[in-house]
């Protein structure tokens, strides 16, 4: 517990510091703490999303014959488990990829201790732009932030479903967005923000270099 809140001290201590820089304001220090700990984390996220996407554009190949072996071993529950874990050996896939579960357990530390020194420095308040108080909710704010949420979501891998399902999965984060930040401090808000803004950043370059492999 006490390296845990050595942590989240030291990105706290970074926030302020930053704050200092921009004639006090705790807005830009947050904004500014939130964008180098993404940014460092970028090429770990980048690689987890172009895995993320070979692996969808595998399914997407496979989903015929895996299909097929549904139908014909519907029957058999172990037959088909096997004759799926044989494709998915023959095309080099995992069932749990460990790359992403890897990527996933080494991020969530880090950013949940990102979250804790935003909220706790979100607590002094101040003004932003339009924002009247940090420590307090702003329901444009949370708007904003749903909506890049939305576009992050939509620069992402998209899952292989009908045109309304895959609208109803790209609305539905951005949804509980809004309504997690219409009861969280603005600081928070703004650390939400600038990682959707990442996530829209990172969407477009994975997409670029799928498309350049593909070409």
């Amino acid at each position: 517990m006490a390296f845990w809140s050595g942590v989240v001290d030291v990105l706290r201590e970074a926030i302020f510091a930053y704050a200092q820089m921009s004639h006090g304001n705790l807005a830009y220090g947050i904004m500014a703490v939130t964008f180098l700990a993404r940014l460092a984390l970028l090429p770990l996220t980048l690689r987890l999303a172009r895995s993320a996407a070979v692996q969808q554009e595998a399914m997407h190949r496979l989903k015929p014959e895996l299909d097929a072996a549904r139908v014909t071993l519907k029957d058999d529950p172990s037959g088909l488990a096997k004759e799926i874990q044989r494709i998915y050996a023959r095309e080099g896939l995992s069932m749990i990829p460990a790359v992403g579960c890897a990527g996933v357990l080494l991020q969530a530390p880090i950013l949940l201790a990102l979250y804790n020194a935003v909220r706790k420095c979100a607590e002094a308040g101040g003004r932003f732009l339009w924002i009247r108080d940090l420590s307090k909710p702003d329901v444009a704010l949370a708007l904003l932030v749903g909506a890049v949420t939305a576009a992050s979501m939509a620069t992402g891998p998209q899952p292989d479903a009908p045109a309304q399902q895959r609208l109803l999965m790209l609305a539905l984060p951005a949804v509980f967005t809004v309504i997690a930040l219409w009861q969280m401090a603005s600081g928070v808000g703004l650390y939400w923000g600038v990682s959707s803004l990442v996530g829209v950043a990172q969407g477009l370059i994975v997409r670029r270099s799928l498309a350049q492999r593909a070409s």
